[in-house]
């Protein structure tokens, strides 16, 4: 058997780029685990956890309805029901996705796995037919994704992971009384405010000194100081070990600045400690003479591996651990299949918007004041807040503030960071400006719809 394209993982990374070659006429095999698209962000991550947390949203919503003028007599939360409700979510986009396969003529999916022979040929595992086959293919694109990091502290292994809150018709049918969450990242953080608005008493433990490191520290303070009114926020810990059994938890470390021991228990304990490349042994990436280390697949900007006709897109590569990403990722790859290298299209991981839906939501494009500085750029950052604009008061969600941060050499914009009411919706626009590298003049001259929270970038920008 061979094919003009193979590419192994069916996530971001993989099936944008089966689809745009199998539209240009290429033919290609696919070769997943689940025997669909999506990936783990399908089966177990973004689209289901965002699901429950637009459930808890609603939830929290209805809370403070007197302050639209409405009264309404709240019942406990459900989980169950709400199991159910992102289970139905999960469902109907693995129906869309199975469609989308049939219709694909010149794709073909095999539910199953793949390994390098050599740099031109696969062993691919049919799981549906019980055969294992060889195939070669004219070029390769590697996107097997991501798992959870699990450092070697004891215990740990009795931990959850995600997959048993957010799993396809596999989440758990109770949620616990109480849980430590390890881990102060993206997911900690997000996962944290949705159970806490469910009920459950958390506890969130971060070993760096703040919660979201990597992210702009005014902001990050803003969304530390909200969780921390239902949440216990513990950061400057290190967990030593992880003891009990499900239902009676403990977990023990110590502070670093001085030493002291923590001690800590609940009913579970979640394990959120971020996201690693998933390279499996038997993948074969040495036969095929791939270069990596354990941070990831090593890329050009076109996702191109040292070895030419072979390419890596997604989490594997490292670059950017996040859904867009990968699907960014799998589309230049498969450009660069197309124009044999002529298309100027390229990946620039700091352009990627970072999203963390939690309450109030956070997000984050381009550089930030210190991280351009530390690159030796001379920039200037100018703030507006967030509860002046009239959605924000509709909303009765005054909290926030937005972020521009501006080259001096030339007035451009390199980085927009805010936290507040619709920010996850206002860092698509904050893209295009940062990857357009729009002036601030130039996106003064935007005009955005009235009511609408993105009216706060050109405000800002009339502003400055």
């Amino acid at each position: 058997m061979k094919y003009d394209v193979a590419i192994i993982g069916g996530g971001g990374g993989g099936y944008p780029a089966a689809f745009r070659l199998a539209q240009s006429g290429r033919t290609v095999l696919l070769i997943d685990e689940k025997g669909n698209l999506g990936g783990n962000c399908l089966y177990e991550g973004c689209v289901p956890s965002k699901a429950v947390r637009e459930a808890t949203v609603a939830w929290h919503a209805a809370s403070r309805l007197d302050y639209f003028g409405l009264s309404v007599n709240r019942v406990a939360a459900p989980w169950q029901n709400i199991r159910d409700y992102k289970d139905g979510v999960q469902t109907r986009r693995y129906q869309q996705h199975a469609a989308e396969i049939r219709e694909a003529s010149r794709l073909t999916v095999v539910r199953g796995r793949a390994r390098f022979v050599d740099a031109r040929r696969l062993a691919v595992e049919d799981w549906e037919h019980d055969t294992t086959f060889t195939t070669e293919a004219d070029d390769i694109i590697v996107a097997t994704g991501s798992e959870a990091v699990l450092p070697p502290i004891p215990g740990l292994e009795q931990a959850w992971t995600h997959h048993q809150l957010f799993a396809w018709r596999d989440a758990v049918g109770q949620l616990p009384e109480s849980l430590i969450i390890i881990g102060g990242g993206y997911i900690g953080v997000e996962t944290a405010s949705m159970l806490s608005d469910l009920g459950v008493a958390v506890t969130l433990v971060e070993l760096a000194p703040t919660l979201l490191p990597t992210m702009d520290p005014d902001l990050v303070h803003l969304v530390s100081e909200a969780l921390a009114q239902r949440v216990t926020v513990l950061t400057g810990v290190r967990v030593d070990r992880v003891d009990g059994q499900p239902g009676a938890m403990t977990v023990r470390g110590h502070r670093l600045a001085d030493q002291s021991p923590v001690t800590l228990q609940a009913a579970e304990v979640l394990a959120a400690l971020g996201r690693q490349p998933h390279l499996p042994q038997d993948l074969g990436l040495d036969r095929a003479g791939i270069q990596y280390t354990p941070h990831g697949i090593l890329v050009d900007e076109k996702m191109r591996t040292n070895v030419p006709h072979i390419y890596a897109a997604g989490d594997v590569t490292g670059l950017s651990m996040l859904f867009h990403s990968a699907v960014r990722m799998s589309e230049i790859a498969a450009r660069a299949i197309l124009s044999e290298g002529e298309d100027p299209d390229r990946f620039i991981p700091e352009e990627m918007p970072t999203t963390v839906f939690s309450r109030p939501e956070l997000f984050s494009v381009g550089l930030t004041r210190a991280m351009a500085e530390a690159r030796g750029m001379r920039v200037e950052e100018f703030t507006r807040p967030m509860g002046v604009e009239a959605w924000a008061q509709i909303r009765g969600e005054l909290e926030g503030q937005l972020k521009v941060v501006l080259r001096r050499a030339d007035g451009r914009i390199v980085g927009i960071h805010g936290v507040g009411v619709s920010s996850v919706e206002l860092s698509a626009a904050a893209h295009m400006a940062v990857r357009l590298g729009l002036t601030a003049r130039e996106l003064a001259a935007m005009t955005f719809p009235h009511p609408t929270q993105f009216e706060a970038l050109d405000r800002l920008a009339r502003s400055i």
